[in-house]
């Protein structure tokens, strides 16, 4: 590669990671953590596809080809939800605050606020519970290239693997901040331990590759 085509890719990558990294530090509430929480899942998901391309491209791996291209299309297809729910934690958090400012003059528009504002701590909940649960099955199939991926592309898999894992932990941080503002404390403590099992997880995974990368030292 010539010194200007390496010059182009440079200034390429650098153009292509500022947008969202720009809008978090704007100061504004959204997009937050929550939202940050999915990017990196959504990156680790894309390291798994390119260790998946990188094994492919490499004919002693021939045998793995059909796992590999399953893996490489499941995490495409977490990776497009990911990037859905960026969006989605921002509009969960903004109809908090909309629950929040509604009239609570009488009795009955107390009531019906109590009532909205559940209903949107409830889905404010629900989309990092889903990032969490996406990110954790991002981890997964990350992990699995520890294994079948090629050995070259270890430290890819350990950076996809602690990626997806700070997804889940940032995710449950965002989970956990609104359960005690939940009346329903069956619901909330269902979610709980729905939540706990999800980090638990993936904690033991991670640990698992970064000990296998450790190794290489």
């Amino acid at each position: 590669m010539s010194d200007a085509s390496q010059a182009d890719s440079k200034t390429g990558v650098s153009q292509s990671i500022g947008t969202f990294a720009e809008l978090v530090a704007e100061g504004t509430p959204t997009p937050g953590g929550g939202s940050v929480s999915a990017y990196c899942g959504v990156l680790a998901a894309s390291l798994g596809q390119m260790v998946c391309a990188i094994t492919k491209s490499k004919p002693k791996y021939a045998a793995a080809e059909p796992r590999l291209r399953e893996i490489a299309s499941a995490l495409e297809n977490s990776a497009a939800r990911l990037r859905e729910l960026i969006t989605d934690d921002a509009a969960s958090f903004e109809s908090v605050l909309i629950a929040y400012r509604m009239p609570k003059e009488s009795e009955e528009q107390k009531s019906a606020r109590a009532i909205e504002i559940q209903k949107a701590l409830k889905h404010a909940i629900a989309v990092p519970m889903e990032t969490a649960e996406r990110s954790l099955a991002v981890l997964k199939l990350v992990a699995e290239l520890a294994d079948a991926g090629t050995p070259n592309a270890l430290s890819d898999v350990a950076v996809g693997t602690q990626l997806a894992r700070v997804a889940v932990t940032g995710a449950s941080y965002n989970v956990g901040i609104n359960l005690s503002s939940i009346t329903d404390r069956k619901w909330a403590d269902t979610t709980r331990e729905n939540l706990d099992s999800i980090i638990d997880q993936s904690s033991a995974i991670a640990a698992r590759v970064d000990e296998k990368m450790k190794a290489q030292r």
